[in-house]
């Protein structure tokens, strides 16, 4: 047996690691910080020790000491800009001016003359390559967030980050007051980490969205990750950090006010073709967004205080009849931060969020009663300290409480009855109601130590944390619960649903555990890293009332909850290099593993309530009011979330495989990247990406049988003949069960086999910082995401080409393209992107932005029910799942803005926007369904979106 010889100060520091986990533990969040590490060394170029080297800045002076090595770090500083100064005794001083961004290690290297009275100031710009680093995504600085001309909201400055794509195309706040679907790499919007200060606020009921809504404003800095070695992080996902300003010493702040109108807005045209069916196209008719914020010191060098209060009003006229949706979003923000004592600092952070909308989900499909009126306030607080044991050792405790969630009630009010028209395929009257709260506890540790081993110089980071979020939510049809759909041209078709609200009171909790090592020796940088996750969901007690009209068919019902918890751990191993070819050119590459983050809903087939439960029945509308009621039902066809047979059981017909995995993602990353000026850098980086172990619901013919459906329950049925809009001609044949198969009843969530997906994708960007009155960052990617499956991964087994999911059913090799979002399936092989600023003389200022991409997927399909059980079949009508695609999309927007110097210290900058100043109208979604099976039938390929029309915005912002 080989014996395995453990130096002492790694057991040292073992024991350190394990002291802490049991002082603290600490949810997953992002940093918010950036550090300042460098060496000090005499003209000779040899390293000095004992040099006091001090920064100042946006925080108090820090003041540290070099050690044997000349080496000093200063570790968690907000962004901004600082001044460091180093200083000797019989050596002189210098200092230099540096740039500090979020999550990026400055090199700062500095020299000391030997003459006592030399005082040299260096005035080269910001390092550029951070050597630490192998990640992929972009730092977005304040100057970008203010001068360059955006619709002020945190999804569309993900628009310009290289590999990720977002569904829709905000024209100057068209889209804004709702959050956007996006995908990043080949990965979906659920496995999205979101963080604000340095707190995780993810939606963990919606898995990946945002708990919150955003004062613009109050950022200091957006980080956005697409990837990296960094064992903090969990999901491969997109990880947006979103870091609030602070006080400093100075007393600081600034008002603003935006205004938007449709009287600056060209004509909002509806198309020749869509003249029959819509009304209006969708446009902005008003949006006022103002605010104020300030800060400074309680207490110079000590205590410092900011806050903000905004409001944003959005109207907007959605594609449709013309009524109008209205948005508020208040949002109050403030921080306090503290200088305790030379070696610990704290920070108290409270955020508070209010959105009100009317017409929520207004559209050509659906009628101003069928829309929302949504509210719903929540906050954020934080308490965070970060101590310096030593110049060596830093260990930060955040603890942080939030309390989120929102109400849907159907504008046609929850009393009122509704009912389906246009055979079935259009809400009158009223919709559903949705309720949610989302409260959440978070606790995390993270430390950062420096050693020197074997003459290689180790930064280890260490931390872990606790993470609980609760969910409890309502879902549930207006008035008695019950709804009919009329078939005009075959009342024989007609059927009502009796219903049973989904409540439900579910929940999540999550513990990390992590450690990381960056080793220095020479030009290479070595990172390594491993994490473990522990992730677990269950279903709590619950209850729901019967039905009001048909009791005796759904008798209310108790769930005691899951005897089970769900329960998945992982490893994710992290490895990264980098070589500084010299101190202009870097050559990166990169191996790491994530799991993607179990959501509240992964347990949702164990629960009976998850869903609202139905009951179909023929339906005789006898005294044509389209409400369903006594005397009215006919014969029981079918049932969706409940077992007809037993309507009074509080079990669910779906189960979950308490023995299944998190989706894993490898990925690897080659990148280069050149300095080639001052803080200007050119960067290409390649990704390859697969993941496996994909998670689905899918059917089973005995409950707990794993006896799944397979091409061999199945014959072909018949063949579905037409042609597409352009003329195409199509056949699909389609597949239903063979006799004596028995009907899909029961389903299971489990992983689903023979399947994977990989991403190939190649970023070329280019970014310089703001220097010389001017910045830039361009990019261009170009993509390729595809899937691989197998029978055993087929949707319900079923041979028949659909359209489900994010692709075709069954496809081998077939394109993904995200079906989350609202414009279409989300797929650009290409896509560019350009952010500018130019500084004109007389304080003139000259922004733009530039988004181009390929047009997204539209797979066109036939709607048919074979009557096997499986409901409606999606049948993709074309060879490929992206054969067709809409056009290219081409967005330009525009800024010219002026800067007042006014008495007092004041200054006043007037800035005018033009968005999208080509007055594109892009198609940018149609409805893909087809019905009559010719290509102009009129009811196909009917328009939903467009690209909204050029507009100006006037604004103004008064800073002190």
């Amino acid at each position: 047996m080989t014996r395995i010889r453990i130096s002492s100060r790694y057991v040292r520091l073992i024991m350190t690691f394990t002291a802490g986990l049991l002082l603290a533990t600490g949810a997953l969040a992002q940093t918010y910080t950036g550090n300042i590490l460098g060496t000090v060394t005499d003209s000779s170029g040899m390293s000095l020790p004992g040099v006091t080297v001090t920064v100042t800045g946006a925080q108090a002076p820090q003041t540290a000491v070099t050690d044997s090595d000349g080496a000093y770090r200063f570790l968690r500083l907000e962004p901004g800009r600082y001044t460091v100064r180093a200083e000797l005794d019989g050596m002189g001083r210098t200092e230099r001016a540096v740039d500090v961004r979020v999550g990026v290690n400055v090199d700062v290297n500095l020299r000391l003359a030997q003459t006592v009275s030399e005082v040299l100031t260096v005035t080269a710009a910001t390092p550029v390559i951070d050597r630490r680093s192998v990640g992929t995504g972009e730092n977005l600085q304040l100057v970008e967030l203010t001068q360059v001309p955006s619709a002020r909201d945190p999804w569309v400055m993900l628009q310009t980050i290289p590999g990720v794509l977002v569904d829709r195309v905000n024209v100057g706040g068209n889209k804004s007051g709702s959050q956007s679907y996006f995908v990043g790499k080949g990965v979906e919007r659920h496995q999205t980490s979101w963080n604000v200060d340095g707190v995780n606020v993810t939606d963990m009921a919606a898995t990946g969205a945002s708990g919150f809504y955003y004062d613009f404003d109050s950022f200091e800095e957006m980080q956005v990750a697409t990837s990296g070695t960094d064992p903090r992080v969990q999901t491969p996902g997109v990880q947006i950090n979103l870091v609030a300003k602070r006080g400093t010493n100075e007393l600081r702040g600034s008002g603003r006010w935006f205004w938007t109108d449709k009287q600056f807005q060209s004509d909002p045209e509806v198309p020749a073709e869509a003249a029959d069916y819509l009304t209006v196209v969708n446009s902005i008719d008003k949006i006022t967004d103002y605010g104020v914020e300030a800060g400074g010191p309680l207490v110079r060098d000590r205590l410092w205080l900011w806050g903000a209060y905004s409001r944003n009003d959005i109207d907007l006229v959605p594609a449709g009849e013309g009524d109008s949706s209205t948005t508020t979003l208040d949002n109050w923000n403030g921080k306090i931060n503290a200088q305790l004592t030379a070696s610990n600092q704290a920070n108290l952070y409270y955020m508070r969020n209010n959105k009100t909308q009317f017409g929520r989900g207004l559209g050509p499909d659906r009628p101003i009663e069928t829309a929302h009126a949504q509210s719903g306030p929540g906050y954020v607080l934080k308490v965070e300290d970060t101590h310096a044991f030593s110049s060596r050792f830093f260990s930060t405790v955040t603890l942080a409480k939030i309390n989120n969630g929102y109400i849907l009630d159907p504008i046609g009010g929850f009393g009122t009855d509704m009912y389906w028209d246009q055979d079935g395929g259009r809400p009158q009257r009223s919709y559903y109601r949705y309720e949610q709260q989302m409260p959440q506890k978070q606790i995390r540790n993270d430390n950062s130590t420096f050693i020197k081993l074997g003459g290689i110089d180790h930064e280890l980071k260490f931390g872990f944390g606790y993470r609980q979020t609760p969910v409890n939510s309502m879902s549930a049809w207006p008035g008695t619960g019950n709804w009919g759909a009329i078939f005009e041209d075959d009342p024989d078709e007609n059927y009502a649903a009796i219903t049973r609200p989904a409540v439900v009171d579910y929940g999540t909790d999550y513990t990390d555990l992590y450690l990381g090592d960056t080793m220095t020796f020479g030009r290479v940088t070595v990172m390594a890293g491993l994490r473990y996750d522990s992730q677990r969901a269950s279903n709590d007690p619950s209850e729901v009332p019967a039905n009001p009209v048909f009791p005796e068919l759904l008798p209310g019902v108790r769930y005691e909850g899951d005897e089970q918890t769900l329960k998945v751990s992982s490893l994710s191993p992290r490895l990264g290099a980098t070589w500084s070819l010299n101190e202009k050119n870097i050559v990166r590459a990169s191996y790491a593993r994530y799991v993607d983050q179990l959501g509240a809903g992964d347990v949702g087939a164990n629960n009976p309530f998850y869903r609202i439960q139905y009951l179909y029945y023929y339906w005789n509308d006898v005294n044509a009011d389209k409400l369903v009621q006594r005397g009215e039902l006919g014969d029981l066809f079918d049932s969706a979330n409940i077992d007809p047979d037993n309507p009074a059981a509080g079990y669910s017909i779906g189960r979950v495989d308490y023995d299944m995995e998190m989706t894993k993602t490898d990925e690897f990353v080659l990148g280069y990247q050149r300095e080639i000026g001052a803080a200007f850098s050119v960067a290409a980086n390649y990704s390859y990406r697969k993941r496996t172990d994909f998670i689905w619901t899918t059917y089973e013919k005995t409950r707990g049988g794993n006896d799944f459906y397979t091409p061999d329950d199945y014959q072909l049925n018949g063949t579905q003949t037409g042609t597409l809009p352009d003329g195409t001609a199509y056949t699909a044949p389609y597949y239903k069960l063979k006799a004596g198969v028995p009907a899909p009843f029961y389903q299971v969530t489990t992983n689903r086999p023979d399947y994977s997906q990989t991403y190939n994708g190649l970023e070329l960007s280019a970014t310089r910082r703001m220097i010389d009155r001017w910045m830039l960052r361009a990019n261009l990617t170009l993509t390729d995401w595809k899937q691989q499956v197998g029978e055993r991964g087929f949707e319900r087994g079923d041979p028949t080409r659909m359209v489900i999911g994010d692709s075709c059913s069954n496809c081998d090799g077939a394109t993904v393209a995200s079906n989350g979002g609202a414009d279409g399936y989300i797929n650009s092989r290409w896509s560019f992107s350009l952010s500018g600023v130019y500084q004109l003389p007389y304080r003139i200022n000259f922004g733009a932005a530039v988004m181009a991409r390929e047009g997204y997927v539209i797979p066109y399909y036939w709607r048919r029910n074979v009557r096997d059980g499986f409901g409606n079949k999606s049948i993709l009508l074309t060879d490929d799942f992206d054969t067709n695609r809409l056009d290219d999309m081409l967005n330009v927007d525009l800024r010219i803005g002026k800067e007042f110097a006014l008495p007092g210290g004041l200054g006043l900058d007037v800035g005018l926007d033009l968005f999208n100043a080509t007055d594109e109208r892009t198609v940018l979604w149609r409805d893909n369904r087809m019905y009559a099976g010719a290509g102009n039938d009129p009811d196909n390929n009917w328009i939903e979106e467009l690209q909204s029309p050029r507009v100006w915005r006037l604004g103004a912002r008064l800073s002190f």
